[in-house]
């Protein structure tokens, strides 16, 4: 727009002063150019909370003629005059009136568009999609935070708005990057699917993005920011909870959803659902729903003084299920039972032990308004001081909330609404976050979480996310993890672990992860996140120990070796390991691992105490898997050499080999993957490197984490062993 950010900028639009307006009536106008005549001029479309931010941040940085375009339809029209006439550079309007209003903004000459926000157009057929490809402009420009929230087909969305077909068809996309990376990214994956999977993410990342999209990360800026640690606190239901999960379980309805395509008991050979037993498609979300409710408390699921009447007789009907019994418990006595919330002795917990420092102050994000009220009765019995924030609170009491809750010391606590705070809030006062309840989209959770760990913020941020263990809230954390490894591939081509078998999208591959019966499921005895994880790390394990090699000690593996590569994970099974050793324990690394600080220490031993048998740091479990890595590398120069050889069998004929090869001559052949897998599983054993059957996932975990040159160190030792035990036996 040629503006210089000085004060001579004022009053300059196109080329042109606005005091070439009528000097008096009769005299020959002026005229200024019209819109996009010599200068360029630009829509900003943001939601409406942001809109006058935007004004701001152009009155703070230079000088520009904005127009807002808001309001009614009367307090628009001048806005919509002025442009046309050339006197205003940027017009600025929400979300909303931009699509109702489309015809009258799409006549206008714009030079540029921008979305602040854009992931709002990730869906091809919403309104608002549609609705901004009507603009014809020379550039358009997005800006979001996640363009990868669910997955890669919405990544496509966002690029085709700002630059139309220069991605292909949204067919095209999906054959050649969304169904090559959701498949190689599968526990199940081929070795072809792997291979192909990380050189479409290295393609996308190198050759494609760079010249659509623009990233900046917090990389950037890591060195001007405290440590953050993000605890996955796994808490298990109580028996009370247990007990009214699976009544709402073994409900008809509920049945007749999960059984919907059994044949039918009448003997007619038809689908239930087709049949004596048809569902509602509603059901589902509405199930969904009361199970993430059971998962947090029960009282979410009882009559309560706030209800609607509607709301007051579904809740009834609700108790009356969960509790057959006819002992249904009243909502003003159910907050303060133990009994009807297994997150309630995390929290008390984490709170007991961080009062201790009077110096902390704690963010609690939930995304149930009824359970904030709940968290606020039970803060009162506690005589916690805090402040809550929701979707009722008035725009002008949150800054006074937040400026008293960042220097206030008598204000410990700020519960908030996550989807009324999860942002815009600068809140660095905190240094201790929870999570009480996870959201099906990670971006809103994280977004949470950095309103403590932001700029500003001078202390260490710990945060911790509390998950009903076996429950519906398992599903939405394992497909946080799935979500956020996509946008690791997408953006990075980051190599991650594979963790679970489901492709998102393909109907028959749902796996762990996918489909309505993962939703309805209770896992009562086990952790199925924990399972898929030390699977993953068991399989990694297995890989690494039959095929890679331990450097120079070891000397190079035979061609022949290198190309039989074997899904270890798939011949040599967790009852196999176990049976081939005596367990794995405490590997004696040569380095002594980091310690805890002293506070997680008490946390987790606290924790335990009360039933607390897992949690992880989220943040390890999207570390780029090294061992991954290796495998996927190790394959494309199987096929790299593979094609050479090819290539040279078919320009040069065989020549005679001179000496030939006489049936006496002896050779010792490199050993199998398979061979080489049972000795080094056999040398952990008798070098004292493991101790027990459980400790299996824990030496997984702790050897994928390792560097390469201690891998090969390890590797070295065990083949060290083999060599010299082979020797003694063939002496013997």
């Amino acid at each position: 727009m040629k503006k210089d950010g000085v004060i001579t900028d004022r009053h300059r639009v196109g080329g042109s002063s606005l005091r070439c307006k009528t000097k008096k009536r009769g005299r020959r106008k002026k005229q200024l150019p019209k819109a996009d005549a010599k200068w360029p001029t630009c829509l900003i479309i943001a939601p409406s909370t942001v809109v006058h931010n935007w004004e701001r941040e152009f009155e703070t940085w230079g000088y520009f003629e904005v127009g807002l375009y808001t309001g009614s339809p009367k307090d628009r029209e001048p806005v919509i005059n002025d442009f046309k006439l050339g006197r205003l550079d940027v017009v600025i309007t929400s979300f909303d009136l931009a699509r109702r209003d489309i015809d009258t903004l799409d006549d206008l000459h714009w030079s540029l568009i921008i979305v602040d926000e854009v992931h709002r157009v990730k869906n091809t057929s919403s309104q608002i999609t549609q609705a901004y490809h009507q603009f014809s402009c020379l550039r358009r420009f997005g800006l979001t935070g996640t363009a990868i929230q669910n997955s890669y087909k919405e990544l496509w969305t966002i690029l085709d708005w700002t630059n139309p077909g220069r991605l292909g068809t949204g067919r095209q996309w999906n054959g050649y990057v969304a169904k090559p990376l959701t498949r190689g990214q599968s526990a199940g994956a081929s070795e072809e699917e792997r291979a192909k999977a990380l050189v479409v993410a290295k393609v996308l990342r190198n050759k494609l993005l760079p010249n659509f999209f623009l990233r900046r990360t917090k990389d950037i800026i890591k060195d001007q920011l405290p440590q953050k640690t993000d605890q996955v606190v796994f808490c298990p239901l109580t028996d009370r909870q247990v007990s009214a999960y699976k009544n709402i379980l073994n409900m008809e309805a509920m049945q007749n959803l999960l059984k919907r395509d059994e044949k039918c008991t009448c003997g007619s050979g038809k689908p239930r659902k087709a049949c004596c037993h048809p569902f509602v498609v509603g059901d589902v979300f509405r199930y969904m729903s009361i199970l993430i409710k059971l998962s947090n408390h029960l009282g979410l699921i009882l009559p309560g003084p706030n209800d609607t009447t509607d709301q007051t007789v579904r809740n009834r009907q609700l108790a009356e299920i969960a509790f057959p019994d006819g002992n249904i418990p009243k909502f003003g006595t159910a907050m303060m039972q133990p009994q009807n919330c297994g997150k309630w002795a995390t929290l008390e917990v984490l709170l007991k032990e961080w009062r201790k420092d009077r110096t902390n102050k704690v963010l609690i994000f939930t995304k149930s308004v009824k359970l904030l009220e709940m968290l606020e009765f039970h803060l009162n019995t506690r005589n916690y001081g805090f402040l809550k924030l929701d979707g009722s609170t008035k725009q002008a009491e949150r800054m006074p909330m937040i400026d008293k809750f960042n220097h206030d010391p008598n204000v410990y606590i700020f519960l908030i609404s996550t989807l009324a705070g999860g942002t815009g809030l600068n809140l660095t006062g905190a240094n201790k976050v929870v999570i009480f309840d996870p959201n099906w989209n990670p971006a809103h959770d994280l977004q949470a979480m950095d309103r403590a760990f932001r700029f500003g913020q001078t202390r260490d941020v710990a945060v911790y996310r509390l998950l009903g263990a076996g429950s519906v809230e398992e599903l939405i954390y394992a497909r946080q993890i799935y979500k956020q490894q996509q946008m690791a591939i997408g953006y990075e081509a980051s190599v991650q672990t594979r963790y679970f078998e489901g492709v998102q999208g393909d109907t028959g591959k749902q796996g762990e992860l996918f489909g309505i019966n993962n939703i309805f499921k209770l896992h009562e005895d086990k952790l199925a996140t924990k399972m898929a994880i030390e699977k993953a790390n068991l399989a990694e394990l297995d890989w690494a120990l039959a095929n890679m090699g331990a450097g120079a000690h070891k000397g190079k593996k035979s061609a022949k070796s290198a190309n039989e590569l074997v899904e270890a994970d798939a011949k040599f099974g967790k009852d196999d390991i176990v049976g081939n050793m005596k367990g794995l324990g405490a590997l004696l690394f040569d380095d002594t691992p980091p310690t805890a600080p002293r506070e997680q220490d008490v946390i987790k031993h606290t924790l335990s105490a009360i039933g607390v048998t897992y949690s992880h740091q989220n943040d390890e479990i999207l570390v780029p898997s090294k061992i991954e890595a290796e495998r996927v590398q190790t394959l494309l120069k199987v096929r790299r050499r593979k094609s050479k050889g090819a290539e040279k069998e078919t320009e040069v004929s065989p020549k005679e080999q001179w000496p030939p090869r006489r049936r006496h001559h002896q050779y010792k052949a490199s050993p199998t993957p398979e061979q080489q897998l049972h000795s080094r599983h056999k040398a952990l054993v008798q070098l004292g490197m493991i101790n027990g059957p459980e400790d299996i996932p824990t030496f997984a975990r702790d050897f994928a984490r390792q560097s390469p040159e201690d891998r090969r160190k390890i590797l070295a030792e065990l083949d060290d062993w083999a060599v010299s035990n082979q020797e003694s036996d063939s002496s013997d």
